[in-house]
């Protein structure tokens, strides 16, 4: 019976499938840049391993290593592959049987996944934890885990889900001993995955039909109705092939079954095969064991003592070698069950008290079965007082056994009672809410073409709408066009002064300089050799300052066309006024001692204002030049300033502040005129926010005043 629950778990594990793309040999990840596709790969060996279908018993540990290597990538941003990841590890774990760990795993698994809100994965691990929490004994677990296995199941239409659940069901309430219950769940999962094992070459959906085959067999065992698990194990047996360990199962069911019904034959026939599949495996099968000690059963429970014994000695032997407590109790029992049939009562006396322990803890069922026959061998060896005790011990544990598995019967019949009325109300439930959709869709269909009705309406209504409103928006485009053609000709407007005042700043400002150059070349040239040495530096200073204009009057033109860019930005910072004054003035200190003009200086060092350092040395520049230019010969020009202005003052009898003024705001060009070089000032002084005034002092006085308030 335990054996039969632990093949019954081992193969619910085997049915739960993570299927992403696969690896048959490790990945190496150090290959894979991204994360993510370390993360794949080791999900896709993982499933390989876990499936196993060459039977290779390395492959649980393997899959272990590779599933914890996967956790330690996994960030816990990604509870869904935490969750694959732990599974896998506890999967592992489980085959190795590490129940503890698998069990660690498993709910690590179950929490990851109820993070993630995936009912697939919560129902993976759930269906994991019923078998393994059975195996520990943890009851409450068990009934924790099928109780939210059961709410999935009752709400979702998930064929896989369901598929997986209803065996996990099944075997929920095959350890109860709820058998009819149990079978009715099996059979479920076996009809939602006939139709694709008949259809699919998927090799994982045939071997899960062959197990679950396999385990409505076990079901009708364990009913007593070794006919009907004899077809569904045929029914199953073409798709057992497709896995190693499920087609080893099949043989030993089949050699199980064919004893019980008394066709030895073909139960020796097939505990050959198991011979010849496993003759090469490292590990003694279990399998091997079972047939061995089924047809050992047969032969004895037939009194044929004799072909017995070569079964005995070898189900004990493997027993002993497999290191299975499971397997040794029985093998005692059933050696004790051979001893007591050929006579030898205290042999067998010895043999049945060692499974005794073993069998009262794991097997009701067949420690009653040893009582009884612990009894005979007493009897045997004519020790009556003990004989008479395990009879007693017998009857008792039969009575209770009898009582057990009446109550059981009820429950399990009320259980399938209870089950019929959910499931029969849940689909009441579908029906009502499949009429109440068909409703809701009838009236959504009236109101839908109520709807389209009013559209077609209204789209007629904004049709002729817009019949009259293209004759307004054209007109409308049209006024917009043509104040777009408005502004470009005030743009070209504005472009074609900006080239003539330049043209003419360049016909006026620099033609005079140039020829100023001209001359004074065509004179070294003509007259330098008659020339005295003294005569020659002055001439060739005078060259220097020439050309020294007109590359000052290019840099001022350059930084003006800048400025006239829309795109151009003055650059601000801290600049101080007084070293470009100073510099300004050492520039021009010949044409200060050819009209012997003084400077008065009453500016601080520090006068430092926030302003683009070339726009205002430009600025400062042409109203020094412009004050040098207009002041009398023989007087001064006094420079101050003070807070954020600069004032330059001079004495200047040819012309007039209202003169200078309508030069510097005018924005005619004449080529024939003076005061272009003011133009310029004013546009720059405008770019950086500064004004300039000329004010008459009084009669042959001019002050030039630079405030960086405006």
């Amino acid at each position: 019976m335990i054996r039969s629950l632990y093949i019954l778990f081992s193969f619910s594990l085997l049915l739960i499938g993570i299927t992403p793309g696969s690896y048959a040999q490790e990945p190496d990840i150090s290959k894979f840049h991204d994360n993510r596709e370390k993360i794949s790969a080791l999900l896709g060996y993982c499933e390989t391993l876990r499936l196993n279908t060459a039977g290779n018993p390395n492959n649980f540990p393997l899959l272990q290593q590779a599933a914890l290597k996967g956790i330690s990538l996994t960030p816990e941003t990604d509870p869904a592959d935490l969750s694959r990841f732990a599974f896998y590890c506890a999967f592992g774990c489980y085959y190795q049987v590490k129940f503890d760990s698998a069990q660690y795993y498993f709910y690590k698994s179950l929490l990851n996944a109820q993070k993630a809100k995936s009912a697939e994965f919560i129902s993976n691990a759930c269906v994991a934890l019923i078998p393994v929490n059975f195996q520990l004994r943890q009851q409450i677990k068990v009934d924790s885990c099928k109780d939210i296995l059961q709410s999935i199941l009752d709400t979702t239409h998930n064929k896989k889900i369901l598929q997986d659940g209803y065996s996990a069901m099944g075997s929920y309430y095959q350890q109860k001993a709820y058998y009819n219950t149990s079978e009715d769940y099996i059979i479920k999962s076996i009809e939602l995955r006939k139709e694709t094992a008949d259809t699919t070459t998927d090799v994982k959906l045939k071997s899960d039909y062959a197990i679950q085959c396999y385990l409505l067999s076990k079901e009708y065992q364990n009913t007593d109705v070794p006919d009907k698990s004899l077809n569904i194990l045929h029914e199953g047996q073409p798709f057992a092939s497709f896995s190693p360990i499920v087609n080893l199962r099949y043989m030993s069911s089949f050699t199980e079954i064919y004893a019980t019904l008394g066709n030895i034959d073909s139960a020796l026939h097939y505990e050959k095969l198991i011979e010849q599949h496993t003759k090469n495996s490292p590990v003694v099968p279990s399998e091997l064991v079972s047939a061995n000690l089924n047809i050992a059963k047969y032969y004895i429970n037939h009194h044929q003592t004799g072909k017995a014994l070569p079964y005995i000695i070898q189900s004990d032997t493997l027993a002993i070698r497999r290191k299975s407590p499971i397997m040794i109790y029985q093998a005692a029992l059933w050696k004790g069950r051979w001893l007591e049939e050929t006579g030898k009562f205290a042999e067998a006396v010895s043999s049945i008290n060692q499974s005794l322990p073993f069998a009262k803890q794991f097997s009701k069922e067949q420690y009653a079965e040893g009582l009884k026959y612990m009894a005979l061998a007493q009897k045997g060896a004519g020790n009556l007082i003990e004989a008479i005790r395990y009879f007693e011990l017998y009857s008792d544990q039969s009575d209770s056994l009898t009582k057990e598995k009446i109550s059981q019967n009820l429950a399990d019949q009320e259980t399938r009672y209870e089950t019929n009325k959910k499931e029969q109300h849940i689909a009441s439930l579908s029906k009502e809410n499949k009429l109440s959709f068909l409703e809701l869709q009838s009236a959504s269909r009236t109101r839908l073409f109520l709807i389209l009705a009013l559209i077609s309406l209204g789209i007629i209504a904004l049709l002729l709408y817009f019949i009259y409103r293209n004759k307004e928006t054209a007109n409308q485009i049209l006024n917009e066009r043509n104040n777009q053609l408005d502004l470009l000709n005030q743009k070209l407007g504005v472009a074609n002064n900006t080239k003539a005042k330049l043209f003419g700043i360049i016909g006026h400002d620099l033609r005079s300089p140039i020829s100023q150059v001209v001359q004074l070349l065509q004179i070294r040239k003509g007259e330098g050799s008659l020339m005295t040495d003294e005569a020659r530096l002055t001439h060739e200073n005078k060259i220097h300052e020439a050309s020294e204009t007109v590359l000052e009057t290019m840099e001022d033109l350059l930084l003006w066309s800048k400025s006239q860019m829309q795109q151009f930005t003055p650059q601000f910072k801290r600049v101080n006024i007084t070293a470009i004054v100073e510099k300004e003035l050492a520039l021009s200190t010949q044409l200060l001692k050819e009209k012997s003009i003084r400077i008065n200086k009453d500016i601080g060092v520090g006068f430092i204002q926030t302003t683009d350092e070339n726009f205002a040395t430009v600025v400062i520049r042409n109203l020094l030049q412009n004050a040098i230019k207009y002041c009398d010969r023989d007087s001064g020009i006094d420079i101050s300033g003070r807070g954020e202005t600069l004032q330059i003052s001079n004495q200047c009898s040819s012309i007039s502040a209202d003169t200078l003024n309508n030069m510097l705001n005018s924005s005619e060009v004449n080529s024939q005129s003076s005061g272009l070089g003011l133009q310029i000032v004013h546009d720059l002084a405008a770019v950086i926010h500064i004004k300039i005034n000329f004010l008459q002092q009084d009669r042959d006085r001019i002050l030039s005043v630079i405030s960086w308030t405006a």
